[in-house]
């Protein structure tokens, strides 16, 4: 029997007894949320399964007095919470005192609400975490698992033309008596017969099998497919067009039935957030906003950044909560810095190296640790502290409506991160998902915002601090990181500081 069909086979086979192989949750990004549920401060770790249909880990923290009971509430958007599955109780974790833990079955791809509900004497409340659910990977079979179930499926088929056999050569023959040689003929050719309807059977499911395998891989969570362009000489303009055909956002003349996404919205005020990110993480950095100018193109000027190859992430957010980021290579050429109309740009030409205290404007410091070890699949706060030149706290002003924001950048350029002081969520989606149970089911129906509708779509609240700011984070995997950390202190430009943490596995 070919190594095909014995796969096939043991599929098949699998399926007949019942037998599932789901083992490992693999090539999943983690999901750190920070928030208030009433009177409790809570974290919220969620690591993803790589399959879906799958089971989606939940770990929650309590960053003070813990609640006498914590249940979590998966919501898809489509749905919401009256078509959810009820709440599942969040039990405490053994020798871990204010931690909790439970799993929940996400059944499809797509924007969902994590409803966080925590209640104890001192009250009640709940917060939404926001969850970007897709399939990255597929679950082989072991090798030794496959053998033995194709040595069943073997079985079975032995036996089943077995049985028809025995019974068209001995099912009407009278006790005691042999088959004569004329039942014999009738035996085999019904073994015959019998052997072509399982074979018809076991190639039907085999296509069958073939066929949901290839939509499920088909289904599988990549990257969109983008060119970006970067005009050379004294005017230097970066341009991005997104070229996947699944980039659409009303009916195909080529394919009316297939998906259509929902249009984009701002978060923290703008449209997109691009970050360039010299290769190899060393060299300068780029925080920017473009425009978008039709349906599939973003354009901004490229302020003074260094000519050379950049890493690029594209952060947007649809009106149904999904998150996405948007990646591509790009050569940046020589050339002067035009003018930038958007004050929320920020770029560091240099990261300063902040173990020790990154210098600031006008003598001020920043300094980047961990509060936690570093260990993958772990949950962690980088602390930025802000001082002055006398060492007095520096007080920050809101920047994109946070008191800071931080990227997380793998050294080989497999990970990015783009962090705020409550996570790695998006503070519209939470918005948005949170309107969604209020009934504003509905996004609103009408093409993107273009370009001639600005950036400050959401209102962008009011936020100070003073000495620095936090951001809880899990590392996905083992590896070097550089997280880099930008802030704008009262009065000044977006300042930055770069911190590089090795991840243990």
């Amino acid at each position: 029997m070919s190594t095909t069909w014995r796969r096939r086979l043991a599929g098949l086979t699998a399926l007949a007894i019942g037998w599932s192989a789901l083992t490992a949750h693999v090539g999943s990004s983690l999901v750190v949320q920070q928030g208030q549920a009433g009177p409790f401060a809570l974290r919220v770790l969620v690591r993803p399964p790589g399959v879906i249909p799958g089971l989606v880990q939940v770990t929650i923290r309590s960053l003070g007095p813990a609640p006498a009971v914590l249940t979590v509430q998966p919501a898809l958007w489509r749905y919401g919470t009256r078509g959810a599955p009820p709440p599942e109780p969040a039990t405490p974790v053994a020798g871990e005192p204010g931690t909790f833990s439970t799993q929940l079955w996400i059944m499809s791809s797509g924007s969902y609400a994590f409803h966080v509900k925590a209640s104890g004497d001192q009250g009640e409340g709940s917060f939404i975490v926001p969850f970007t659910s897709a399939a990255t990977t597929t679950l082989t079979m072991p090798r030794s698992l496959g053998t033995i179930l194709a040595g069943l499926g073997a079985v079975l088929v032995f036996g089943v033309l077995t049985i028809v056999g025995a019974a068209s050569r001995e099912g009407t023959l009278p006790r005691g008596l042999e088959p004569d040689a004329t039942r014999r003929r009738r035996a085999r050719r019904a073994m015959a017969v019998g052997g072509g309807v399982l074979s018809v059977a076991l190639l039907g499911g085999a296509r069958w099998w073939d066929a949901v395998d290839g939509d499920y891989r088909r289904s599988l969570y990549r990257a969109l497919q983008v060119e970006t362009a970067v005009t050379p000489g004294d005017s230097r303009r970066l341009t991005l067009t997104v070229t996947d055909s699944t980039w659409h956002f009303g009916p195909s003349r080529e394919n009316p039935r297939r998906g259509i996404m929902s249009p984009l919205m701002p978060d923290h005020g703008k449209l997109m957030h691009l970050f360039l990110v010299a290769e190899r993480g060393e060299g300068a950095v780029a925080h920017l906003h473009p425009v978008r100018q039709d349906l599939r193109t973003f354009t901004t000027a490229l302020p003074a950044v260094p000519a050379g190859r950049y890493w690029l992430f594209a952060d947007v957010v649809h009106e149904t909560g999904y998150a996405r980021t948007l990646v591509d290579t790009v050569d940046v050429p020589a050339g002067s810095a035009p003018p930038n109309v958007d004050t929320d740009d920020a770029i560091a030409l240099i990261l300063p190296r902040a173990e020790q205290g990154a210098a600031l404007a006008d003598g001020g410091r920043m300094t980047i640790a961990i509060d936690g070890a570093p260990v993958a699949g772990t949950d962690v706060v980088v602390q930025a502290t802000v001082r002055e030149g006398d060492g007095s706290a520096s007080p920050l002003s809101a920047w994109l409506g946070m008191a800071g924001h931080a990227m997380v950048v793998r050294t080989d350029g497999g990970v990015f991160m783009h962090l705020h002081p409550m996570g790695t969520g998006s503070m519209a989606a939470a918005e948005r998902l949170a309107q969604r149970e209020t009934g504003d089911t509905v996004s609103r129906g009408e093409s993107p915002p273009m370009a001639h509708e600005g950036h400050a779509i959401e209102a962008v609240p009011a936020v100070a601090a003073t000495g620095g700011v936090s951001f809880p984070v899990a590392f996905p995997s083992p590896g070097t990181y550089r997280v880099i950390v930008q802030v704008r202190r009262v009065g000044r430009s977006v300042e930055t500081g770069m911190i590089e943490v090795v991840v243990a596995r």
